[in-house]
């Protein structure tokens, strides 16, 4: 009888924590799933832990114009679209091997685990990445910049599995630092 009563204050609870829909925008991680799947990401299961969040950087213009510079960012990154939804105001592209970017190696953006020697695997393996970014207005002189990455890893020499690789949240400051710069100019 009490584990009956303990159930229903789970389910209870389960349900009161779904029907207030979590307070964000990504309600259980749905749109970041879908964006990542736009940008060229075809893992079958992906992580719904929360390991791939958002990075949000907060910018003092009109999302039109914050849209436009996130476009001029992914071009100077030289990241490939794979979609582009100026209606939405969402992008994303994906890199199949990630190499040297803005003369910084992969491991400067993504963390793909060591090896024995303590070198970072992202820099030894082939690391594919997909971004995808969104911006959000929060009123009509300030806007988000929302971006997520999936990145993952595989020995270049044997056909292992993917490696999960996880954001340091460098590349995602570096794409709102472009962004920054593009709509100061």
């Amino acid at each position: 009888m009490i584990v009956a009563r303990i159930m229903l204050v789970a389910v209870l609870v389960a349900l009161a924590a779904c029907a207030s829909g979590g307070g964000g925008g990504d309600a259980g991680g749905m749109e970041t799933l879908e964006m990542l799947r736009l940008a060229g990401s075809r893992e079958a299961n992906p992580p719904r832990d929360g390991s791939e969040p958002f990075v949000v950087d907060t910018v003092a213009a009109p999302a039109a114009t914050v849209f436009a510079a996130v476009r001029g960012a992914y071009e100077a990154l030289g990241i490939p679209f794979t979609f582009y939804e100026d209606d939405r105001l969402r992008l994303g592209g994906f890199v199949q091997r990630l190499g040297d970017i803005e003369g910084e190696r992969p491991s400067t953006w993504v963390d793909c685990g060591r090896g024995i020697t303590a070198a970072p695997y992202a820099d030894a393996y082939q690391v594919s990445m997909a971004v995808a970014t969104r911006v959000v207005s929060l009123d009509a002189a300030t806007s988000t910049i929302e971006t997520v990455i999936r990145a993952r890893a595989r020995a270049r020499d044997v056909s292992a599995e993917l490696l999960r690789c996880t954001s340091h949240g460098a590349f995602e400051g570096r794409i709102a630092d472009l962004v920054g710069t593009r709509i100061a100019r």
